[in-house]
């Protein structure tokens, strides 16, 4: 089990490890012959079969193991930390996916009081997804990636209202203040378009604006217009790798719901104006965008909730071959590129600022003199 304290125990025939030894004494026996060689034993096989059954209620994956007693039925099993007996997982009530992912460590029913408990771990902050968040990881993250990550901030961001729509008495966010936020000097954009925000007023107070020239100025609301609208064309491209995944995942239910298979494509043509800002701007603006992006879903296109309509079907697609991948390695590079203009537009700003500040400096130094008057 994924980082779990007792992922090393390997376990015959489940996906955990091999139980450990019964305690109880076992008979020394002669390996056992495979079946092409009992078959032709005949009456050697017929003499010899009382000695058979007692051999086999010493094997180990006959049990008792569990709550239940029983024997290892190749059911998906669980060890307890404390007494290092194997549970099933039905038994105790714990599924396979929860077991292998988010279970720190576990301790049995038998075992359990109130200072011996079983140990999860942090589940991912994006809602549905039951993967153990990254807190053990330098930087830490409450999410299980990057891409979670970017999903959870877009629907917080559709969450709040529009300028036109709030309310005027209200201290809530719209998207435009937001968006403003993210452009100023409080937010800065990584590499892997994730937004970093610090506190107001944590840094020294600005002392240089009187010093600034009106032409340096203007340039300074030319660098920071330009580092608005590399947000803004990030947060569009942050749409775009939310909108890869949506369609992904009803790739994914319609596979478990057995109407597609797995080796059909199903890329859906609303992908079509991927990496494309101008075209995928105007899709997020159609009443079929906010339509997809205000649910966090993408569905039947007709409406009718048809599972798989709107999909390519074809089996092996050689058109759309890897799109998945492809689109969001498409996406993430033009983050990338909109990130490094970012930061060539801030640090013309920071070498701006810093010779402001310099002549600031120097203005003070001269006026910090002593007139000496002789009696």
């Amino acid at each position: 089990m994924a980082g779990s304290s007792f992922a090393a125990k390997k376990k015959k025939g489940t996906a955990s490890a091999v139980k450990k030894t019964p305690k109880r004494p076992k008979s020394v026996r002669d390996p056992k012959q495979p079946k092409s060689a009992r078959s032709t034993a005949g009456s050697e096989a017929n003499s010899t079969a009382a000695e058979d059954a007692s051999d086999e209620d010493d094997e180990s994956d006959n049990g008792p193991y569990c709550i239940c007693r029983g024997p290892d039925d190749h059911r998906w099993m669980i060890c307890c930390e404390r007494c290092e007996d194997w549970f099933h997982g039905e038994c105790v009530h714990i599924g396979k996916d929860v077991g292998e992912s988010l279970i720190e460590k576990f301790i049995c029913p038998n075992c359990t009081t109130d200072n011996l408990v079983t140990i999860y771990k942090k589940t991912c902050t994006l809602g549905s997804c039951r993967k153990a968040a990254r807190l053990t990881q330098s930087p830490p993250s409450v999410f299980c990636s990057d891409e979670h990550a970017q999903i959870w901030w877009e629907r917080m961001l559709t969450r709040l209202p529009k300028a036109r729509a709030k309310a005027a008495l209200s201290d809530e966010l719209s998207q435009e203040e937001f968006m403003a936020l993210l452009s100023s000097d409080l937010a800065t954009i990584d590499g892997d378009g994730s937004w970093t925000l610090r506190a107001p007023f944590s840094g020294k107070p600005s002392e240089v604006n009187g010093d600034v020239t009106e032409e340096e100025k203007e340039y300074l609301d030319r660098k920071a217009n330009a580092r608005f609208k590399l947000a803004e064309e990030t947060l569009l491209c942050q749409k775009m790798i939310t909108l890869v995944e949506m369609v992904q995942e009803r790739r994914r239910a319609a596979i478990s719901a057995g109407r597609i298979a797995e080796d059909i494509c199903g890329y859906d043509h609303r992908l079509d104006s991927i990496c494309a800002r101008d075209a995928f701007a105007a899709f997020v603006k159609s009443p079929e965008g906010e339509v997809i992006f205000q649910a966090s879903k993408v569905d039947d296109p007709l409406g009718e909730g048809d599972e798989v309509r709107g999909m390519c079907e074809r089996k092996r697609c050689k058109i759309h071959s890897g799109w998945h991948k492809m689109l969001l390695l498409a996406v993430k590079h033009q983050i990338k590129e909109m990130a490094d203009q970012a930061a060539e537009v801030g640090e013309d700003e920071r070498i701006l600022r810093e010779a402001a500040e310099e002549r600031w400096r120097r203005r003070q130094a001269e006026r910090n003199w002593v007139e000496v008057i002789e009696e």
